[in-house]
């Protein structure tokens, strides 16, 4: 298994589009790294599962949100 995905890895590994992710980075939330010779972007996959975690315990933590996903899923 690789460290470093691609942003179309990436995407299909964590069911993201490349389009979200290219979002994050640019805002600073995801880090990447630019390939020089051919321009391609890498992400690490243990920042990426890092990220992901944290992006998962706010959600939990919000109450309003979890309440509002029991609405719609009820």
């Amino acid at each position: 298994m690789t460290d470093y995905l691609t942003l179309k890895d990436a995407g299909a590994q964590f069911s993201l589009s490349e389009r979200t992710l290219r979002k994050y980075i640019r805002a600073g939330d995801l880090a990447a790294y630019r390939l020089v010779r051919n321009g391609r972007i890498l992400l690490r996959r243990s920042e990426v599962e890092r990220w992901l975690e944290s992006r998962r315990e706010v959600i939990e933590r919000d109450g309003d949100a979890r309440a509002m996903l029991e609405a719609l899923l009820a």
